[in-house]
């Protein structure tokens, strides 16, 4: 399985970007797998009066529904790691899983810089792949392929290239 993470901070285009590579790979004939970081605070807020919401607020540790050919689980600890929760893809058919966020981990990455505010991430962050930006980069100073938000035709090209290697 193929991990990419796309990165950034709040506002800058994750989920906008996230969702037009699902698209694009999945047309592409990939199995894709997605998991996005919560990062707004507390947990992610379940559906309300289901019957798994039921037995989960009864005590249930793990919950899970299947419907139609989807299955929806959900399971609770005190906090996971990203490495237990892609544990969960790995058992899957997936041919790559894209996970919005989770910055500071090793995982290749693309990263979204919005404003020049946003540039210390290019010296914080480990194993960046390529830079998604509309603020005039050096590539010399920073080393990475750089693309214009509007160039996501470009960056799936380049992606499919250098990343995602048939």
């Amino acid at each position: 399985m193929i991990t990419i993470q796309v990165v950034g901070y709040k506002n800058s285009g994750k989920t906008t970007l996230v969702s037009e590579l699902i698209k694009a790979f999945s047309e592409k004939g990939l199995k894709v797998g997605s998991l996005k970081h919560h990062g707004h605070g507390g947990s992610p807020l379940p559906p309300e009066n289901t019957d798994s919401t039921i037995h989960e607020k009864a005590g249930a540790t793990m919950t899970g529904v299947e419907g139609a050919g989807t299955f929806q689980l959900t399971m609770k600890q005190s906090a996971w790691d990203l490495d237990q929760l892609m544990s969960f893809y790995r058992l899957m058919p997936i041919d790559l899983l894209l996970i919005e966020g989770f910055k500071k981990e090793p995982l290749q990455k693309i990263v979204l810089i919005r404003q020049e505010e946003d540039l210390p991430l290019l010296e914080e962050l480990k194993n960046i792949k390529v830079v998604v930006t509309d603020l005039a980069l050096n590539y010399e100073r920073y080393h990475y392929p750089i693309f214009r938000r509007h160039e996501t035709k470009q960056l799936i090209g380049w992606l499919l290239e250098n990343v995602i290697v048939s």
